[in-house]
């Protein structure tokens, strides 16, 4: 899978999903999602996933993979197509369906620049979104990443299997992953965890965050705690980071 494609991969199963997750928690968000009524839209990248986002009226958002019947379908003849549509380019999208849900794509586009706003800035306001939200983006994308990634077989085999937590009490949920199946989610995992890993505040998840979390020391102070499987975790993190820097290159 060329960059590009893995790009596309990683926002369309790990940066719009997070619209879901964040919108009971952001009053903004959901203003900017609201609407006169329901709306949803499916976005499709030629030879790659799906993604479909369910506005409510009240700027609640749902998230799957399967297409409804009367979702405005955008079609996407590549991937830097799509792409350019995630930075606010002028892009070809080709509607394909639900044409009469044009008149309130408004709201997409509007969701999309708060998600953005919460997933890059630190305002006191949001700040606990911010962390948690990019927690969960990377935990996300790290699980898109081995599944799409050309050397993703390779880092699976040599993976340890388990399933995860990471926690803060300042969290909305915890976020848990499997790297066996490469599924992720909120709240209880479907299996105990291999293993658990907590920080104690934001600032030392935002540490972790930047690359600039002293681990050894995080663990001495009681400021990092992690339970069980060790390795599990120091991999995740390891994939994780591969994942950002596509994301967010330097």
């Amino acid at each position: 899978m060329t960059d590009p494609s893995l790009k596309a991969a990683l926002y369309l199963e790990a940066v719009l999903p997070a619209l879901a997750h964040l919108s009971p928690h952001d009053e903004e968000l959901r203003h900017a999602a609201s609407g006169p009524r329901a709306f949803a839209v499916s976005l499709t990248v030629r030879g790659g996933s799906i993604r479909r986002l369910a506005f409510s009226a009240d700027g609640t958002i749902s998230t799957g993979t399967t297409p409804q019947p009367g979702d405005l379908r955008l079609w996407f003849p590549a991937a830097g197509q799509f792409l350019r549509t995630m930075e606010n380019r002028p892009a070809l999208a080709l509607p394909v369906g639900g044409w009469g849900s044009l008149g309130q794509v408004r709201r997409f586009s509007a969701a999309g620049a708060r998600l953005e706003t919460l997933l890059n800035t630190r305002a006191d306001a949001h700040l606990r979104l911010h962390a948690w939200g990019n927690v969960l983006v990377g935990v996300a994308a790290a699980c898109a990443w081995l599944r799409h990634h050309p050397d993703g077989p390779a880092l699976r085999a040599r993976l340890a299997v388990g399933t995860g937590v990471l926690a803060c009490p300042d969290f909305p949920a915890p976020i848990w992953f499997d790297t066996g199946a490469l599924t992720w989610g909120l709240g209880e995992p479907p299996a105990p965890a291999t293993v658990s890993i907590v920080f104690s505040n934001l600032s030392v998840v935002l540490a972790e965050l930047d690359n600039r979390l002293d681990a050894p020391a995080a663990l001495g102070l009681g400021d990092l705690t992690i339970t069980g499987l060790q390795p599990l975790a120091e991999q995740l993190g390891l994939v994780m980071l591969k994942a950002g820097k596509l994301l967010k290159p330097a």
